[in-house]
């Protein structure tokens, strides 16, 4: 066999494989269980998509919408970078969103990249006409029953300043303090970009918080796992999963496009679906 032959079907073949690590969806379940879950919200399942990018998913992103559909959920939540700076696709973006609120009630907060679109105050505006609710810099309430959940919406980093300045994490931070209204005995959960902030988190008595940013660390390998994620640099720690200190849990979610680097390996777009189980006191 000619060289030639061995090296077009070898390309052939890498080509259908990134191609299926980036288009093909995989959906995580985990569990939150807790004595604090109002007994109203046991059952209760939260789908969380991220970092969308304005990747492809096939028409009007339907691949990606018929796997939302599937999942038996309760509210959505959709942690940043709805849109990709670099190169935006404003008619996609709002395409996904469009549909999402048909589905289910979706709640949004900023990314970095929204933070840089030139073109984000008329995206802000689409947003808020297509009932998706944007809670980057208000509360709200989710509702079950006679009883509710208090939730968080936190805008990006970049919203407060330069990137990296420490006075725009203390400003971050005491905007947080702020929201949560000092109020430790009302189930909380935060939506916020950045997984990097953990420790910001962890010294506030919040009960879960949904992020994305890392990408999954791009490029996942065995034992060290990701490899790069943004504003955490080489050999990232918060890149998927969830990670608890301090009764927090914070929820890592791989998302679902790219930006800079165009390809995922062996780290699939991710939806994530939370189910909330109120734990049983000791009789």
């Amino acid at each position: 066999m000619k060289f030639s032959h061995i090296a077009l079907g070898f390309s052939i073949a890498l080509a259908r494989f990134l191609y299926k690590q980036d288009k093909d969806i995989t959906t995580t379940y985990h569990t939150h269980e807790s004595l604090r879950v109002p007994e109203a919200f046991d059952g209760y399942k939260i789908i969380q998509i991220s970092d969308f990018h304005n990747a492809w998913f096939g028409f009007r992103s339907s691949k990606l919408i018929r796997e939302i559909r599937k999942i038996d959920g309760d509210v959505i939540f959709v942690t940043g970078d709805v849109i990709d700076r670099r190169t935006p696709n404003f008619k996609r973006s709002m395409g996904l969103i469009s549909q999402l609120v048909d589905i289910l009630p979706t709640y949004y907060v900023t990314g970095n990249h929204e933070a840089h679109y030139r073109g984000f105050d008329r995206l802000e505006r689409a947003i808020d006409a297509s009932g998706m609710k944007n809670i980057s810099r208000s509360n709200e309430r989710l509702n079950a029953g006679n009883d509710h959940i208090r939730l968080v919406g936190m805008e990006d980093l970049w919203f407060y300043g330069t990137d990296g300045d420490h006075q725009v994490v203390d400003d971050f931070k005491e905007d947080l303090e702020h929201r949560l209204e000092n109020r430790p005995d009302r189930f909380t959960i935060v939506l916020s970009h950045r997984p990097e902030l953990f420790d910001v988190y962890t010294s506030f008595p919040i009960d879960i918080v949904f992020t994305g940013h890392a990408h999954g660390g791009q490029i996942r390998l065995p034992v060290v796992k990701g490899l790069y994620a943004p504003h955490q640099g080489v050999l990232p720690k918060y890149t998927e999963g969830v990670h608890k200190e301090n009764d927090t849990s914070m929820v890592v979610s791989r998302g679902l496009g790219n930006s800079r680097f165009p390809f995922r390996v062996f780290n699939r777009p991710e939806i994530i679906v939370m189910e909330l189980k109120r734990q049983q006191g000791v009789q």
